[in-house]
Protein backbone atom coordinates (compact mmCIF):
# COMPACT_ATOMS: atom_id res chain seq x y z
CA UNK A 1 0.00 0.00 0.00
CA UNK A 2 1.39 3.53 -1.01
CA UNK A 3 3.54 5.31 1.81
CA UNK A 4 0.62 8.62 1.98
CA UNK A 5 -1.78 6.22 4.27
CA UNK A 6 -1.44 7.10 8.03
CA UNK A 7 -0.18 4.44 10.93
CA UNK A 8 -3.73 5.39 12.80
CA UNK A 9 -5.01 3.64 9.36
CA UNK A 10 -2.15 0.27 10.03
CA UNK A 11 -3.35 0.51 13.79
CA UNK A 12 -7.34 0.82 14.15
CA UNK A 13 -8.98 -0.74 16.35
CA UNK A 14 -12.63 0.20 16.50
CA UNK A 15 -15.34 -0.83 13.91
CA UNK A 16 -17.66 1.82 12.12
CA UNK A 17 -21.18 1.46 13.88
CA UNK A 18 -22.51 -1.75 14.10
CA UNK A 19 -26.19 -0.50 13.36
CA UNK A 20 -24.92 1.41 10.48
CA UNK A 21 -22.77 -1.23 8.96
CA UNK A 22 -23.84 -4.74 10.24
CA UNK A 23 -22.12 -6.93 7.30
CA UNK A 24 -18.40 -7.05 8.91
CA UNK A 25 -15.89 -8.72 6.06
CA UNK A 26 -12.31 -8.82 5.31
CA UNK A 27 -9.91 -9.13 2.48
CA UNK A 28 -7.31 -11.97 2.62
CA UNK A 29 -4.55 -12.85 0.52
CA UNK A 30 -0.97 -15.30 0.69
CA UNK A 31 0.39 -12.76 2.78
CA UNK A 32 -1.89 -13.33 5.61
CA UNK A 33 -0.95 -16.37 6.31
CA UNK A 34 -3.43 -19.35 7.08
CA UNK A 35 -6.79 -18.12 8.37
CA UNK A 36 -9.37 -20.61 9.93
CA UNK A 37 -12.71 -19.23 8.37
CA UNK A 38 -14.36 -21.37 10.29
CA UNK A 39 -13.31 -19.22 13.46
CA UNK A 40 -13.65 -16.22 11.50
CA UNK A 41 -17.33 -16.78 11.05
CA UNK A 42 -18.25 -17.67 14.54
CA UNK A 43 -16.29 -14.23 15.36
CA UNK A 44 -19.41 -12.42 12.89
CA UNK A 45 -17.40 -12.34 9.92
CA UNK A 46 -19.97 -12.40 7.18
CA UNK A 47 -17.61 -12.15 4.26
CA UNK A 48 -14.44 -12.63 2.37
CA UNK A 49 -12.55 -11.41 -0.78
CA UNK A 50 -9.62 -13.41 -1.68
CA UNK A 51 -6.99 -12.46 -3.47
CA UNK A 52 -6.62 -14.69 -6.85
CA UNK A 53 -4.84 -12.89 -9.38
CA UNK A 54 -2.24 -10.53 -10.38
CA UNK A 55 -1.33 -9.22 -14.09
CA UNK A 56 -1.02 -11.56 -16.40
CA UNK A 57 1.20 -14.16 -14.89
CA UNK A 58 0.57 -14.08 -11.48
CA UNK A 59 -1.79 -16.36 -8.93
CA UNK A 60 -1.66 -16.28 -5.12
CA UNK A 61 -0.13 -19.27 -3.63
CA UNK A 62 -3.04 -19.48 -1.00
CA UNK A 63 -5.44 -19.22 -3.30
CA UNK A 64 -6.60 -22.49 -3.57
CA UNK A 65 -6.32 -23.78 -0.25
CA UNK A 66 -8.26 -20.25 1.08
CA UNK A 67 -11.29 -20.88 -1.44
CA UNK A 68 -12.03 -24.50 -1.00
CA UNK A 69 -11.73 -23.57 3.12
CA UNK A 70 -13.34 -20.58 3.09
CA UNK A 71 -16.77 -21.62 1.33
CA UNK A 72 -16.98 -25.10 3.28
CA UNK A 73 -17.09 -22.72 6.60
CA UNK A 74 -20.51 -21.47 5.22
CA UNK A 75 -19.07 -17.78 4.42
CA UNK A 76 -20.36 -15.18 1.66
CA UNK A 77 -16.81 -15.77 -0.87
CA UNK A 78 -15.96 -13.05 -3.31
CA UNK A 79 -12.48 -13.06 -5.19
CA UNK A 80 -9.99 -10.29 -6.44
CA UNK A 81 -7.56 -9.65 -8.92
CA UNK A 82 -5.20 -6.90 -8.54
CA UNK A 83 -4.63 -4.96 -12.06
CA UNK A 84 -1.69 -4.16 -13.61
CA UNK A 85 -0.67 -0.95 -15.47
CA UNK A 86 1.59 -2.74 -18.56
CA UNK A 87 -0.58 -6.19 -19.26
CA UNK A 88 -3.44 -5.98 -21.38
CA UNK A 89 -7.12 -6.53 -20.43
CA UNK A 90 -6.75 -10.16 -22.28
CA UNK A 91 -3.77 -10.93 -20.69
CA UNK A 92 -5.25 -10.27 -17.16
CA UNK A 93 -8.30 -12.08 -18.12
CA UNK A 94 -6.81 -15.14 -19.89
CA UNK A 95 -4.88 -15.22 -16.38
CA UNK A 96 -7.64 -15.29 -13.74
CA UNK A 97 -9.93 -17.24 -15.87
CA UNK A 98 -7.10 -20.24 -16.03
CA UNK A 99 -6.11 -19.81 -12.86
CA UNK A 100 -9.73 -19.94 -10.72
CA UNK A 101 -11.73 -21.65 -13.34
CA UNK A 102 -15.35 -21.72 -11.81
CA UNK A 103 -14.15 -20.85 -8.72
CA UNK A 104 -15.36 -17.53 -8.53
CA UNK A 105 -17.05 -17.00 -5.27
CA UNK A 106 -20.81 -15.54 -5.40
CA UNK A 107 -20.49 -12.24 -4.23
CA UNK A 108 -19.18 -9.65 -7.51
CA UNK A 109 -16.02 -10.08 -8.60
CA UNK A 110 -13.66 -7.20 -7.38
CA UNK A 111 -10.81 -5.29 -10.02
CA UNK A 112 -8.02 -4.25 -7.73
CA UNK A 113 -6.26 -0.68 -8.26
CA UNK A 114 -3.21 0.03 -6.43
CA UNK A 115 -0.24 2.19 -7.86
CA UNK A 116 2.89 0.36 -7.32
CA UNK A 117 6.57 0.24 -8.31
CA UNK A 118 7.53 3.64 -11.21
CA UNK A 119 3.44 4.15 -11.11
CA UNK A 120 4.20 5.38 -7.67
CA UNK A 121 5.90 8.29 -8.84
CA UNK A 122 4.12 8.82 -12.30
CA UNK A 123 1.02 7.84 -12.42
CA UNK A 124 -0.29 6.32 -15.59
CA UNK A 125 -2.81 8.25 -17.97
CA UNK A 126 -6.11 8.42 -17.04
CA UNK A 127 -8.00 7.80 -20.28
CA UNK A 128 -6.24 4.76 -21.04
CA UNK A 129 -6.26 3.36 -18.33
CA UNK A 130 -10.15 3.73 -17.91
CA UNK A 131 -10.79 1.81 -21.44
CA UNK A 132 -8.39 -1.28 -20.01
CA UNK A 133 -10.27 -1.13 -16.74
CA UNK A 134 -13.58 -1.21 -18.47
CA UNK A 135 -12.58 -3.26 -21.18
CA UNK A 136 -11.63 -5.96 -18.33
CA UNK A 137 -14.59 -5.39 -16.50
CA UNK A 138 -16.76 -6.46 -20.08
CA UNK A 139 -14.63 -9.22 -20.25
CA UNK A 140 -15.08 -11.17 -15.78
CA UNK A 141 -19.11 -10.25 -16.95
CA UNK A 142 -19.28 -11.62 -19.95
CA UNK A 143 -17.00 -15.39 -18.72
CA UNK A 144 -19.13 -15.10 -15.46
CA UNK A 145 -22.58 -13.45 -15.87
CA UNK A 146 -21.38 -11.24 -12.66
CA UNK A 147 -20.84 -7.61 -11.65
CA UNK A 148 -17.49 -6.34 -11.01
CA UNK A 149 -16.97 -4.13 -8.13
CA UNK A 150 -13.35 -1.66 -8.51
CA UNK A 151 -11.58 -1.46 -5.03
CA UNK A 152 -8.66 1.04 -4.32
CA UNK A 153 -8.34 4.46 -2.30
CA UNK A 154 -10.98 7.06 -3.17
CA UNK A 155 -8.67 9.03 -4.96
CA UNK A 156 -7.05 5.76 -7.32
CA UNK A 157 -10.87 5.00 -8.03
CA UNK A 158 -12.37 7.77 -8.56
CA UNK A 159 -9.39 8.21 -11.31
CA UNK A 160 -9.34 4.94 -13.08
CA UNK A 161 -13.40 3.97 -12.86
CA UNK A 162 -14.75 4.23 -16.47
CA UNK A 163 -16.33 7.16 -17.14
CA UNK A 164 -19.37 5.16 -18.84
CA UNK A 165 -21.92 3.12 -16.96
CA UNK A 166 -22.10 2.56 -12.91
CA UNK A 167 -19.08 0.84 -10.99
CA UNK A 168 -20.09 -0.07 -7.37
CA UNK A 169 -17.03 0.61 -5.10
CA UNK A 170 -14.92 -1.47 -2.50
CA UNK A 171 -13.19 1.77 -1.01
CA UNK A 172 -9.63 1.68 1.31
CA UNK A 173 -9.82 4.85 3.53
CA UNK A 174 -9.76 5.45 7.44
CA UNK A 175 -12.79 7.46 6.92
CA UNK A 176 -15.82 7.44 5.72
CA UNK A 177 -16.03 7.60 1.80
CA UNK A 178 -17.64 11.08 0.74
CA UNK A 179 -19.02 9.23 -2.31
CA UNK A 180 -20.39 6.31 -0.19
CA UNK A 181 -22.20 4.28 -2.48
CA UNK A 182 -25.35 2.13 -1.25
CA UNK A 183 -24.51 -0.89 -2.00
CA UNK A 184 -20.68 -0.73 -2.21
CA UNK A 185 -17.72 -2.12 0.62
CA UNK A 186 -15.84 0.67 2.74
CA UNK A 187 -12.65 -1.19 3.93
CA UNK A 188 -11.63 1.01 6.81
CA UNK A 189 -8.18 -0.58 8.13
CA UNK A 190 -5.38 -2.35 6.65
CA UNK A 191 -4.15 -4.59 9.80
CA UNK A 192 -6.86 -4.37 12.84
CA UNK A 193 -8.34 -6.85 15.51
CA UNK A 194 -11.79 -8.17 15.19
CA UNK A 195 -13.65 -6.88 17.47
CA UNK A 196 -14.12 -9.92 19.71
CA UNK A 197 -10.66 -10.94 19.24
CA UNK A 198 -7.04 -10.52 21.12
CA UNK A 199 -4.77 -8.08 19.71
CA UNK A 200 -2.57 -10.67 18.25
CA UNK A 201 -4.25 -10.99 14.88
CA UNK A 202 -4.65 -8.37 12.87
CA UNK A 203 -6.94 -8.29 9.64
CA UNK A 204 -7.59 -6.21 6.37
CA UNK A 205 -11.61 -5.65 7.62
CA UNK A 206 -14.46 -4.47 5.70
CA UNK A 207 -18.21 -3.52 6.19
CA UNK A 208 -20.94 -3.58 3.64
CA UNK A 209 -22.47 0.16 3.05
CA UNK A 210 -25.57 -0.98 1.81
CA UNK A 211 -29.31 -1.72 3.53
CA UNK A 212 -30.16 -5.63 4.26
CA UNK A 213 -32.01 -5.97 1.21
CA UNK A 214 -29.31 -4.88 -1.01
CA UNK A 215 -26.92 -7.55 0.76
CA UNK A 216 -29.31 -10.37 -0.29
CA UNK A 217 -29.26 -9.18 -4.31
CA UNK A 218 -25.29 -9.40 -3.54
CA UNK A 219 -24.65 -12.36 -2.23
CA UNK A 220 -26.33 -13.49 -5.94
CA UNK A 221 -23.15 -11.52 -7.63
CA UNK A 222 -25.06 -8.59 -8.48
CA UNK A 223 -25.70 -5.16 -7.38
Amino acid sequence: MAGGLSWWFWQRTDRPNVNQYPVLGLKVSQEDGYQDFQKLKKEDVQFVYLKATEGASYKDDYFDSNYSRAVGSGLQVGIYHYFSFNSTPEQQAAQLFKSVGQDSGNLPIMIYLEYYGQYQQKKPATKKTQKAVAQLIALINQHYQKDCLLGGTPAIVNRYRPAKGQYPLWQTTSAAPKAMQTSGFWQYTLASPLPKQDRQATYQLAVFTGTKAQWRQVQKGTF
